[in-house]
């Protein structure tokens, strides 16, 4: 569990999201707090000046993006990392108002999570750290690591649903924005043709 994370952008959000931004202005860097660093392998900050403007291309861009820890923060003041291959992790977040929106597939494949300050007092006592402790780090401006009881393992399940029941007994139904449920129909539409010849 990290409290306040940098946040290493992807390549992908890098050329997608953040570089037409910063050909509009080079400014949008700075006001974001994000450093501009030499490679994926090198802690060597770039002055975002010395960018000439055809590398900012996104097919052209060779440096790496790093949000620094504090209230603009995309990964908010918490990340918890589990263990994938996809380098996918849970996270706080610095605009809780996107829990209000109705289609909230607005990430680029890591989780927010609603309730990231109970959920990193409950794992860092699980784990045997006292609450003064948790409070001690979350007060802290440090990037801070702390590594949870190998012995007390969480397991963490991730369950993708377009639709469910709530506490009312109404039905909710989302965008199927992994078109899982398209894939399923067509599963059963094979099934069903099978059986029936």
């Amino acid at each position: 569990m990290v409290f306040n994370p940098y946040w290493n952008v992807p390549n992908s959000i890098t050329k997608r999201d953040i570089l037409p931004k910063v050909r509009r202005s080079r400014s949008y860097l700075r006001r974001h707090n994000y450093e501009v660093l030499r490679s994926w392998g090198s802690s060597e900050k770039i002055n975002i000046n010395s960018i000439p403007y055809n590398l900012l291309a996104s097919n052209k861009f060779p440096y790496r993006l790093r949000q620094k820890p504090g209230k603009k923060n995309a990964l908010g003041l918490y990340k918890f990392n589990i263990p994938n291959t996809q380098s996918i992790y849970l996270h706080d977040t610095s605009y809780p108002v996107l829990f209000n929106k109705h289609e909230r597939a607005l990430s680029s494949g890591c989780v927010r999570v609603l309730e990231s300050k109970s959920l990193a007092l409950a794992l860092l006592q699980y784990s045997g750290r006292s609450e003064s402790q948790f409070n001690m780090f979350s007060r802290s401006k440090k990037t801070r690591t702390i590594r949870l009881n190998k012995s007390k393992k969480v397991p963490v399940e991730i369950i993708y649903q377009s639709a469910w029941i709530n506490d009312d007994g109404e039905v909710n139904y989302r965008f199927d924005i992994y078109e899982y449920d398209r894939e399923q129909q067509n599963k059963v539409s094979l099934i069903s043709a099978y059986n029936n010849n």
